[in-house]
């Protein structure tokens, strides 16, 4: 394999399909994926990720970074989005002036990336074409074919992808749920003629790889959900992810069938109600109640819609939790329902939601407890009714973290396929006998830091994450023409914990630890600014770190009059 390259090469192999990862494969989120045949390339999917416990402050939206792709111009021929969910196409209006290729997708999704390209004002520049299920397409020396499969959301499709003579089925994300609530059903019979006629590759999601079973229709969570909030006699407040439109069917119908009223607390869950109705979803959905009027309305009659599923401190559910939300206060006796899985990397987050909520007394169901989610992603068992299927020559695990890709690509195997598995920079050669690794693309992640977009790298994100454990110290010190020390070394102190001593006694402590260092500096040293600096935030630092446990940032000025 070819070393780390920073740029996409464009004189790759003359009529080899190629298939690059730049998110997604190696995490669960920021779907970004590229084939490329003869200098063109089309990409699939342009997704976001939310920050965790790891991501340096100020930072919630992440996307990956295309920089690797800046010698492409006009050769990125088309961007393809296979369904509405923020990990696939959330970083449209970030990264399309990066990308500045036409984008195609069905008419729901259609209507999500116009809302991103909207709050972007990237509208009037971006060619956005909408196609239908089935439809089948040429884009440059690809057939790109809209297969129809059932997911958490409307309009979810598998793309079936022609060129240089190889059949690729990239899957998205997909179940197999016989009774959707909400969409059509899946295509098994186009599936299945794929298989009878030869399916090289598939490029799959991994995401309940290692979980036995079926995934579980929306119709049996309709039932689990009606069983929950039918016995509650109090307030019902359910938070999902509020783009899963089949969840929101069924609680608009569980709502009339409990002679409930709903209100949706969050931007959000607002956005997809509307562009659910204006695409001819939700369409029995009940007419909402606002906020202002729940007084009026007695609480065994209120079902409350919430964002923030997974915890995100400014979402409705959290201010809910911490008694802060402008429009409604839980109270004991209510029920809070999550009605979704939770996310690797958001457990504390939602732990300390669910304490939250107990301290009031309200009561807490999660999918632990009941019947109120189901997956939107295929476990073991539907996995290999595709295999079955499709006939595969060659699996590609994609979109899970390093253990539901591997599980996935076992599985793969005990069906007689052989599985490759890849991490997001690794340029797939899809030509040949066995697909096959050829070189290692530079990829990361962006950050989006108020609206700019900051690898997550960059040098100020560090400095952020330091402040935020240490605080600050500031040090101010005055000397005379002979550099000796006039008045005391002047200290300031932010976010930096003063323990038992107090704020005043640490700040004499320090400004006598500051003079004794400056007292003991040999005459050359005292002739550069710089090195007093260094010497200062050297040895205070480690004094501090000794008295205190932390390292705070210095910021040391020298001043000499």
């Amino acid at each position: 394999m070819k070393p780390i390259a920073n740029l996409l090469d464009a004189s790759l192999a003359r009529d080899v399909l190629y298939f690059l990862p730049l998110g997604g494969s190696g995490e669960i989120g920021m779907n970004f994926n590229l084939y490329g045949l003869n200098d063109q390339w089309i990409a699939v999917d342009v997704g976001i990720t939310f920050a965790d416990d790891t991501t340096p402050p100020g930072i919630e939206i992440i996307t990956p970074d295309p920089s690797a792709l800046k010698q492409l111009g006009d050769r990125l021929i088309a961007i393809i989005i296979t369904h509405a969910h923020e990990d696939h196409v959330g970083a449209l209006g970030y990264l399309w002036p990066k990308l500045k290729a036409p984008v195609y997708c069905t008419g729901f999704t259609a209507s999500v990336a116009e809302r991103k390209l909207g709050e972007a004002g990237l509208l009037d520049q971006v060619a956005l074409h909408r196609v239908h299920p089935g439809d089948r397409r040429a884009f440059g020396p690809f057939w790109v074919e809209w297969i129809s499969l059932t997911h958490s959301i409307p309009e979810s499709h598998a793309l079936c992808i022609e060129a240089a003579g190889l059949r690729v089925v990239h899957t998205g994300d997909w179940k197999l749920d016989p009774h959707p609530v909400e969409g059509v059903h899946y295509d098994d019979r186009r599936l299945m003629a794929l298989g009878e006629t030869g399916v090289d590759v598939v490029i799959g999601d991994s995401t309940n790889a290692t979980v036995e079973g079926w995934s579980g229709s929306e119709a049996e969570c309709h039932r689990g959900l009606l069983d929950v909030i039918a016995k509650e006699t109090n307030r019902v407040c359910v938070t999902c992810f509020s783009s899963n439109t089949a969840r929101l069917a069924s609680l608009g119908r569980i709502a009339q069938e409990t002679g409930r009223r709903i209100t949706i607390l969050g931007r959000s869950l607002f956005q997809y109600v509307a562009t659910a109705k204006a695409n001819g979803y939700l369409r029995d959905f009940p007419e909402l109640v606002p906020p202002e009027d729940l007084d009026y309305l007695p609480k065994s009659e209120q079902l409350i819609l919430a964002t923030g599923s997974q915890g995100e401190a400014r979402a409705a559910m959290a201010r809910l939790a911490r008694g802060e939300h402008h429009s409604l206060v839980l109270e004991a006796d209510d029920c809070v329902v999550f009605s979704s899985k939770v996310i690797p990397g958001n457990e504390k987050k939602l732990f300390r939601l669910y304490d939250l909520l107990s301290a009031k007394r309200v009561h807490v169901v999660t999918e632990a407890d009941a019947l109120v989610h189901v997956s939107g992603h295929p476990c073991r068992d539907e996995l290999a009714w595709m295999y079955r299927a499709l006939q595969p020559t060659t699996v590609i695990p994609v979109h899970g973290e390093g253990r539901h890709m591997t599980a996935h690509a076992e599985l793969a195997r005990g069906l007689g396929c052989t599985a490759l598995t890849v991490q997001n920079g690794d340029l797939v050669s899809l030509s040949g006998t066995t697909p096959t690794i050829k070189a290692k693309i530079a990829s990361g992640r962006l950050g989006l830091s108020g609206s700019s977009l900051v690898p997550l790298s960059d040098r100020a994100l560090s400095e952020r994450r330091a402040l935020a454990l240490g605080g600050v110290i500031s040090v101010t010190v005055i000397l005379d023409k002979k550099s000796r020390l006039v008045g005391r070394a002047q200290i300031e102190l932010m976010g930096v914990p003063s323990g038992e001593l107090g704020v005043d006694a640490l700040k004499s402590e320090l400004a006598f630890a500051v003079e004794e260092i400056i007292s003991e500096l040999s005459s050359r040293v005292l002739q550069s600014d710089d090195a007093i600096r260094e010497t200062i935030q050297r040895e205070l630092g480690h004094s501090i770190h000794q008295w205190m446990g932390v390292r705070p940032r210095q910021l040391v000025q020298v001043i000499r009059i």
